[in-house]
C-alpha cells in the first residue's frame, strides 16, 4: 500500500512539473514574441525623415522556426528580378511575387515610395497557423534636398531647412553641425581614372545610393567621352554595392546627347587630327573605322542639373518629363538655380526685393510640381551666396537665389520658404526662429576702391553679423598682403585695368576656410581732357620750329608674366610631401598652393616661396593632397602647374 501511495505521489510530482515547465515555457514565449513586436524593426527609425525612392529595412528574424515578410503602410511588397514591382510607377504587381526570409537569411530588405507623406513598415512573422505583426513604425518622406560644397560655409545646419538628404560633390561628408541629422549621398565625381581610384577609396557606405559623375559634358567639370565614363563606370561603380544615380550633365533640357550614348549606348570615331566624333558623321568615310559601346544598363535613376536665367518653372518640368519619356527611369534634379548678372536685364541681385519674391514664387511652383510627379525620387536647390560669391561662375546678379549667408550660417527669406515647403503631413519641422534670419544691413561687408588721386587702393570690412572677426587672409592678385582695416596700398607699380583683393576668412581653430570673398577695382590712371576753351587765342604761329631728335630714345622691353612650370613630388617620411618644380625664367618667386581636392577649395593653404622646392608637413595619413605651383614677377602671376595628386601613407 505504501509502494502503490509513493507511485501515485510520484507520477502526481512529476505531472505537475511536467505541467509547471509547460507554464514556464509558455511565459518565455509570451515574453520573448512581445520583446520581438515592440523592437522587431531596425531600420528604418521612429520620426525619422528619409529621402524618397528605394528605403533600406533592416529587421529582427531571431524567433526561430518562422517566416517573415515586410509590409509598407500595411501592403505586401511585389518582386519581379531581383527588383521591387513600383505601382506609382505604373509597374504591375500582379507580375511580381512576395519575398519572404527564414531566420538563417539576412534581414535586410528595401521598399519604395514616392509619396511625400507619412508611412509605416511592419513585420509579419509566421509559424504554421500562427502569425504575429510587429508594432508599427511610422516614418516620413520627402524628395526635398540641398547641393552644397566645402565652399558655401560651415555655419548654416541643414536639418533647419527640414532637408532629407544633402550632397557635396565629394564622397564623404561633412559630420558636423552642419549635416547633423540629414543623410549625405556621396558622390564618383569623375575625371581621370587615378581620380577614381581615389574617389572609390574614399567613400562612405551609410547611405543606399550613389550619384555619378558631375558634368563629364563639359570642360569645366568632369569632362569625360561618354565612351570613357562607360568604362570607368563599369570598372569602378557597378562593383559598388549601392543603388546608382546616372551621370549629371550640364545640358539642362533632359535631352543630353552625352546621356543617351552612356545610358543606351552609341557608337564614335576617331579622327585622323587625333580627336573623336559620334560615327554617323562620317559613316561614308572607309578610312574611319566605327567603334560600337554598349551603354550602362545598371543606373536606378537618371540625373539633371536645371540652370536659368529667366524666371519660369516649365523649362524645368518639361525637361523633367523628357527624362522620363526616354528612360523610364525615376529622375533626380540634383541641381535647381537661377543666375543673372547685374549688368543687364537678368540680374537677380539680394538686394532687389521685387526679384527676390519672384525667385521665392519660382522655387515654390517648382517644388510643389515635383513633389506631385511620382517619378521624380529626389530634388534640390543650389543656393548662392547673397553678394554671389563662388568659386563656380562670375555671375554677380545670382545673389536672390541664397538660401543663408555662407560665413554666418543665417538663413534668408527664401530659406526659410524652403525650409516650411515639401514636408510630409505630421513631420515634426524644424522652425526657423526670427534671430537665426539674415539681414542685408548687418552682413559681413568686404570693400576695395581704388583713389585715382593717390594712386591707391583703400581696403576696409565689417565683421557684420559675426560675433568676433576670425583669423583672415587677404590678398592682392593671388599675393599676400598685410593691411588694416580701412588702410591703403600702393598700387603704383601694377598695371592699368582689373585687380582682385581676396579676403579668406577661417573657422574658429584657424585651420580650415569658413568662406572667401573677392572685391575687384579698376586702375585707371587716364586724365580726363580739359573742355575749356582757352582764355586767349595765340596770335601768330612759334616763330621757332621744333627741333627734331637725332638720337632714338630707349625704349625698355614690357615685362611679360612668367611661363608655366611643371611639378612634381612624393609622400616623404612623418606625414610629409616633398614637391618640386622646374625654374621659370624671369620668375621671381613661386606661389605654391595645395588643398585636399582637385578644385583646390577644402582646406585650401598657400605659400610664397623663392626656391623651387618645398617641404609640407603634418599632413593626415591615409588622405589625398592636391599640390600646384604658378611664377610670380613684376608684371603678375603665371598660369598654374599641372596639378600632382599625392595620397599620404606613412
Amino acid at each position: 500500500m505504501k509502494k502503490v501511495i509513493k507511485s501515485i505521489s510520484v507520477l502526481v510530482l512529476s505531472l505537475s512539473l511536467v505541467f509547471s515547465g509547460f507554464v514556464f515555457a509558455g511565459n518565455v514565449k509570451a515574453d520573448e514574441i512581445s520583446e520581438w513586436k515592440a523592437s522587431a524593426i531596425k531600420t528604418p527609425t521612429e520620426g525619422n525623415l528619409l529621402g524618397a525612392g528605394y528605403i533600406d529595412v533592416e529587421f529582427d528574424n531571431s524567433l526561430a522556426g518562422y517566416t517573415y515578410e515586410v509590409f509598407l503602410d500595411g501592403n505586401p511588397v511585389y518582386w519581379k528580378d531581383g527588383d521591387i514591382l513600383r505601382p506609382e510607377l505604373d509597374e504591375d504587381e500582379s507580375q511580381g511575387t512576395r519575398k519572404t526570409f527564414k531566420s538563417s537569411d539576412t534581414p535586410k530588405t528595401e521598399v519604395y515610395t514616392t509619396s511625400v507623406a507619412k508611412h509605416e513598415i511592419t513585420v509579419k512573422a509566421t509559424k504554421d497557423e500562427e502569425t504575429i505583426t510587429s508594432d508599427p513604425v511610422t516614418f516620413y518622406v520627402s524628395k526635398k534636398g540641398l547641393a552644397m560644397g566645402d565652399d558655401m560655409g560651415n555655419k548654416v545646419s541643414l536639418k533647419k531647412l527640414n532637408c532629407s538628404w544633402y550632397y557635396n560633390w565629394n564622397a564623404y561628408g561633412f559630420h558636423n553641425s552642419v549635416d547633423d541629422g540629414v543623410a549625405h549621398m556621396p558622390m564618383i565625381w569623375g575625371g581621370p581614372e587615378e581620380e577614381i581610384q581615389n574617389q572609390v577609396n574614399e567613400l562612405e557606405y551609410d547611405s543606399n545610393y550613389i550619384l555619378g559623375f558631375n558634368e563629364p559634358d563639359i570642360e569645366g567639370q568632369a569632362n569625360m567621352p561618354f565612351f570613357e565614363a562607360v568604362d570607368m563606370w563599369k570598372q569602378y561603380v557597378s562593383p559598388i554595392n549601392k543603388r546608382k544615380v546616372s551621370p549629371a550633365p550640364a545640358s539642362p533640357g533632359g535631352t543630353s546627347k552625352w546621356l543617351k550614348s552612356f545610358v543606351n549606348g552609341d557608337t564614335y570615331c576617331w579622327l585622323p587630327d587625333g580627336s573623336w566624333d559620334y560615327y554617323n558623321m562620317y559613316s561614308d568615310d572607309p578610312s574611319i573605322i566605327p567603334i560600337e559601346v554598349e551603354g550602362v544598363s545598371d543606373c536606378d535613376a537618371v540625373c539633371l542639373h536645371s540652370y536659368q536665367n529667366r524666371i519660369g518653372a516649365g523649362g524645368l518640368i518639361q525637361a523633367v518629363k523628357n527624362l522620363w519619356r526616354d528612360y523610364k527611369k525615376p529622375v533626380w534634379v540634383t541641381e535647381i538655380g537661377l543666375f543673372g548678372s547685374k549688368s543687364d536685364s537678368t540680374d537677380m541681385s539680394y538686394e532687389n526685393a521685387e526679384k527676390r519674391a519672384e525667385i521665392q514664387a519660382f522655387m515654390e511652383e517648382v517644388v510643389t510640381e515635383l513633389d506631385k510627379l511620382p517619378y521624380v525620387e529626389r530634388y534640390c536647390w543650389f543656393s548662392y551666396d547673397v553678394e554671389s560669391a563662388n568659386a563656380i561662375d562670375n555671375f554677380d546678379g545670382s545673389g536672390g537665389t541664397s538660401m543663408f549667408e555662407y560665413c554666418s550660417g543665417l538663413y534668408t527669406d527664401l530659406g526659410k520658404a524652403y525650409s516650411e515647403i515639401a514636408n510630409p503631413e505630421g513631420y515634426n519641422a524644424s522652425k526657423i526662429s526670427s534671430n537665426e534670419m539674415f539681414n542685408w544691413d548687418t552682413r559681413v561687408k568686404f570693400a576695395a576702391t581704388y583713389n585715382k588721386s593717390k594712386d591707391t587702393a583703400e581696403i576696409s570690412w565689417d565683421k557684420g553679423t559675426l560675433p568676433t572677426m576670425p583669423k583672415m587672409d587677404i590678398t592682392l592678385d593671388d599675393e599676400p598682403i598685410e593691411i588694416e582695416n580701412g588702410g591703403e596700398i600702393d598700387v603704383s607699380a601694377l598695371d592699368e585695368g582689373k585687380h582682385a583683393i581676396k579676403f579668406t576668412l577661417y573657422t574658429e581653430d584657424d585651420t580650415t576656410v569658413m568662406v572667401t570673398k573677392t572685391r575687384g577695382f579698376v586702375i585707371d590712371r587716364k586724365v580726363e581732357p580739359t573742355t575749356e576753351a582757352p582764355t586767349q587765342a595765340p596770335t601768330q604761329a612759334p616763330t621757332v620750329a621744333p627741333v627734331k631728335p637725332t638720337v632714338k630714345p630707349t625704349v625698355k622691353p614690357a615685362v611679360v608674366k612668367p611661363g608655366k612650370t611643371t611639378i612634381k613630388g612624393k609622400n616623404v617620411k612623418k606625414k610629409s610631401a616633398k614637391l618640386s618644380w622646374s625654374a621659370v625664367s624671369g620668375a621671381k618667386k613661386y606661389k605654391f598652393n595645395w588643398a585636399m581636392n582637385k578644385k583646390f577649395t577644402k582646406k585650401s593653404k598657400t605659400k610664397i616661396v623663392t626656391k623651387t622646392s618645398y617641404k609640407v608637413k603634418k599632413l593626415k595619413k591615409k588622405k589625398t593632397y592636391y599640390f600646384r605651383v604658378a611664377a610670380i614677377n613684376d608684371a603678375g602671376t603665371g598660369p598654374w602647374s599641372n596639378t600632382k595628386k599625392i595620397k599620404i601613407k606613412k
